[in-house]
């Protein structure tokens, strides 16, 4: 359902942005991120998680009030340990199609501009575990999954054209699945961005 309404307002802007004018802009973030991901294997589960950097950048266009975007993210290796003896790292990067609402304020407040926003997105994950200390190697696994995210955030306007963001976004970044086992990842990001306006 909520991909099903990030798409019907993605198509509405397009609509619009044939009747209006249109303004691009490029983003380039730097995040904060509290990566979980939660194992589960035959009625197993148990979490892993950390605290690791990131980056993003995003291109998109501005028409009133919204904006839409697309997002490329890439964040570090996140490192914990299952069972606290078997080493797991887990490998998140991606694509998010974003949609924003900048909230209107006040004629004095005008260069505060408070924001929601939502998105769909396709992630690239990897999850390795490490059994060496048992007498094994290492063992991979790869997967695509979509996944979907929904924050908030304040920009700050420096110029016409520059902008200062700070934002918080909540991020469901899929599952890496096989035969025996599923791993979701999820992800609390805090980011601080600089935004061009063309």
């Amino acid at each position: 359902m909520r991909k099903l309404l990030l798409l019907s307002a993605v198509c509405l802007f397009a609509t619009n942005a044939y009747s209006r004018d249109v303004t691009p802009y490029i983003e380039g973030r730097i995040s904060q991120n509290y990566i979980k991901a939660e194992y589960k294997e035959s009625g197993f589960k148990e979490n892993f998680k950390d605290n690791v950097l990131g980056a993003s950048i995003e291109v998109g266009a501005k028409l009133g009030q919204f904006r839409v975007g697309l997002e490329g993210y890439y964040n570090d290796d996140m490192e914990d340990k299952l069972i606290n003896i078997i080493p797991v790292e887990g490998e998140t990067k991606g694509l998010f199609l974003n949609v924003y609402y900048d909230i209107p304020m006040c004629e004095k407040l005008k260069q505060i501009k408070p924001y929601i926003g939502a998105g769909v997105g396709y992630s690239w994950l990897k999850e390795t575990a490490d059994f060496t200390a048992f007498g094994f190697g290492k063992e991979s696994l790869k997967d695509e999954d979509w996944g979907w995210n929904v924050g908030l955030g304040v920009a700050y306007e420096l110029n016409d054209n520059v902008d200062l963001t700070l934002g918080y976004r909540y991020e469901d970044l899929g599952k890496v699945k096989d035969d025996f086992s599923d791993t979701k990842f999820e992800n609390h990001k805090v980011s601080f961005g600089v935004r061009y306006t063309f």
